[in-house]
């Protein structure tokens, strides 16, 4: 004879399935995670009740409930009710009559477990999602029970802005996959090779915001892959960025149409390339970065505060603003002169920009607009340090025996882009506002 039941609402379900059917709905990721975080504290109030039986729905979300039951309850088995999805009080309590168990867990739907809790204790508070009451039967089902405990559901939405992050950051390493696939099985396009750290860029933007949060010994392996790869491909982009400006050159006249510049400079990326193929193998790069987009896609490791009470919008919009506020005041004492500084000036811009681009779901729209912004600033100082960089390694080349005929015409390149490093910085200077300027208000 069942002497107590517990009535249990099933978790915060989609809003609706993929098949359109309403049995077909599943629980959202953060109902799912609240439940995990909750149940174990929940049943636990059961003490050590034998041969407890776990009736469910058979609808999806309240399945995935009882699993959550299961586990917490330390229950094997779920049987399947239809008159829990049906809602049939009569045929319910039927099949509760007959069961031979001290104690029925019971997931379902509303209306119907707050109409049973409220039948046989008179009175009861709401259950909402995910919500457990407790009822010994003293009268047995058609007396008055009474209350032996209730639980509130767990509050879902502290799970919700992880989700929506982890769904971000999946999307980002499943285009790190597909740019890496695309730059193996074309390493001599250069567009390929610069989606490709693209990615790898934006999902190290990523993985350095979610610091505060995510596992020390996840982040940081995984931020090394990526950094592996991003110094290892580095000088190729570079001469990828040399070859661009070198026909540039040629195209507007300041090399000549039969300059051997191009030519060499291609030979020197095939090498670089090589090198740098031959290093990914050996490092097995491809099947680390798989292993890599298979963890963060599937099992991104939160620190234990995190897994106890979620991280809300707000903690993210002020690590941003913390961010955003710490690169604001580098650009503003920016000297343009610096090389480094500039470097570093973009690169951080550079994160903030694609950190605003895929976490603005759980930024929010003024924050995600800055992610426009932040191009912006970025491309100005990466046509900046592009410059610096091609008259730096036009120099480097210059003095390579592999570049020894066309090193007069390296000495242009260097000096071309030594007045374009010149250009670009007065232009940046002079929209600068003076110390002591105030810009007027607009009525």
């Amino acid at each position: 004879m069942v002497k107590t039941l517990v009535l249990v609402r099933h978790g915060a379900p989609e809003v609706a399935s993929a098949s359109g059917e309403d049995i077909d709905r599943r629980l959202t990721t953060a109902g799912a995670r609240a439940l995990r975080i909750a149940y174990p504290r929940v049943f636990s109030l059961l003490g050590d009740d034998p041969n407890a039986l776990l009736w469910s729905s058979p609808a999806v979300r309240a399945l995935e409930t009882a699993d959550v039951v299961a586990a917490a309850a330390g229950i094997d088995d779920i049987e399947v009710h239809q008159s829990l999805y049906a809602q049939d009080a009569a045929a319910f309590l039927a099949e509760l009559d007959a069961a031979e168990a001290p104690c029925v867990i019971a997931v379902g739907h509303a209306p119907f477990v707050d109409q049973l809790s409220t039948r046989l204790l008179g009175t009861c508070p709401p259950l909402g999602k995910g919500a457990v009451v407790a009822i010994d039967l003293t009268g047995g089902f058609s007396g008055r029970g009474v209350l032996r405990w209730y639980v509130s559901g767990p509050e879902a939405t502290s799970w919700e802005e992880l989700a929506v992050v982890e769904h971000a950051v999946a999307g980002a390493v499943r285009d790190l996959s597909a740019r890496a696939d695309a730059f193996l099985a074309g390493p001599e396009s250069a567009e390929a090779l610069r989606q490709f750290r693209i990615a790898l860029r934006r999902v190290r933007s990523l993985l350095q915001f979610l610091a505060p949060w995510q596992t020390k010994k996840q982040n940081r392996r995984c931020e090394h892959t990526i950094k592996e790869l991003q110094v290892a491909s580095g000088r190729l982009r570079s001469l990828d960025i040399l070859c661009e400006t070198v026909s540039g050159l040629v195209e507007s006249g300041e090399l000549g149409e039969n300059s051997l510049l191009p030519m060499s400079c291609a030979k020197e990326r095939s090498l670089e390339c090589a090198s740098l193929l031959t290093l990914m193998r050996k490092r097995r790069s491809a099947k680390e970065l798989g292993k890599l987009a298979h963890e963060l896609s599937h099992h991104l490791s939160w620190k234990s505060k995190v897994t106890e009470r979620g991280v809300t919008a707000d903690d993210f919009r002020a690590h941003f603003d913390e961010q955003f506020n710490e690169v604001d005041e580098d650009l503003f004492g920016l000297d343009l002169r610096d090389g480094d500084a500039v470097y570093v000036a973009r690169r951080d811009t550079k994160e903030m920009h694609y950190v605003a681009e895929r976490l603005g779901e759980v930024l929010g729209p003024e924050r995600a607009q800055m992610s426009e912004y932040l191009d912006e600033i970025q491309r100005e100082l990466g046509a900046l340090s592009d410059a610096r960089g091609n008259k730096q390694l036009a120099e480097e080349c210059a003095k390579s025996p592999r570049f020894r005929g066309v090193r007069a015409d390296l000495g242009v390149v260097a000096r071309d882009q030594a007045e374009v490093v010149s250009a670009i910085t007065s232009c940046l200077r002079r929209r600068e506002p003076e110390s002591g300027d105030v810009e007027d208000e607009e009525e």
